[in-house]
């Protein structure tokens, strides 16, 4: 059996060589409403090849820190670049 891969996840924050990433997924709660609960991963990025806002592949591994359970396989997606933002400074 391989290891786990998933192939979305929104990075919600990036640090210097470690990525917070939220998965969601819909539950079905009491009286059958559905909810959206989201899991944050903490993932290894060594290489730094992803920021905050894009769509990455992860695969579970070893683990690397007291954290750190997830490496990071491919950014998938880029985030939008605020380029108006840059002009203004």
């Amino acid at each position: 059996m391989g290891a786990q891969v998933l192939e979305k996840g929104v990075v919600l924050k990036a640090q210097d060589g470690r990525l917070v990433v939220g998965v969601r997924r819909m539950v079905r709660g009491s009286f059958g409403r559905l909810t959206v609960r989201t899991t944050k991963l903490y993932v290894d990025d060594s290489r730094r090849m992803a920021t905050a806002g894009d769509t990455v592949v992860v695969q579970f591994t070893r683990p690397v820190s007291s954290s750190k359970r997830w490496r990071l396989v491919e950014v998938t997606r880029r985030a939008e670049s605020t380029a108006g933002e840059d002009r203004d400074a």
